[in-house]
């Protein structure tokens, strides 16, 4: 394979819309699965499945690449943990960060974020509907 193909291959650029781009898909279709599955049910599912499996793969992919000596393996967190996981969901990174900060015996900071950011979220989704107006339609 030419330099130049191997380049743009291994590229950020390229990982990230790649692993992006499976993400936003896997997270696509098995919502569609999820939501066939549960019928009539209401409550979010396919969201909370989303959410935990994002978080566990997101651990996996975290422990394994991102702090490898090797700079070409470190190139796997980019297509799978930013790209594969941030398509996917980015609920993976919000836990990600609470863990590191419990892992760090920053418990109080991390109840601080999870709470906020929890709160925050659901503020701003109310403040956007609100600055919106009625819905269209």
């Amino acid at each position: 394979m030419p330099d130049w193909l191997v380049a743009i291959a291994v590229h950020p650029v390229t990982l990230l819309a790649v692993g992006g781009g499976a993400g936003a898909n896997a997270r696509y279709w098995l919502g569609k699965v999820v939501a066939w599955a549960q019928g009539d049910v209401e409550f979010p599912f396919a969201t909370l499945l989303i959410n935990v499996t994002g978080s566990v793969v997101l651990g996996f992919v975290a422990s394994s690449f991102l702090r490898h000596p090797d700079p070409a393996q470190r190139a796997w967190y980019l297509l799978l943990g930013t790209g594969f996981c941030g398509g996917f969901t980015t609920f993976s990174t919000f836990s990600l960060e609470a863990f590191e900060l419990v892992r760090d015996g920053k418990g109080w900071l991390a109840a601080v974020y999870a709470a906020g950011s929890v709160l925050a979220g659901v503020f701003g989704v109310w403040l956007a509907f609100k600055l919106a107006g009625p819905p269209h339609g």
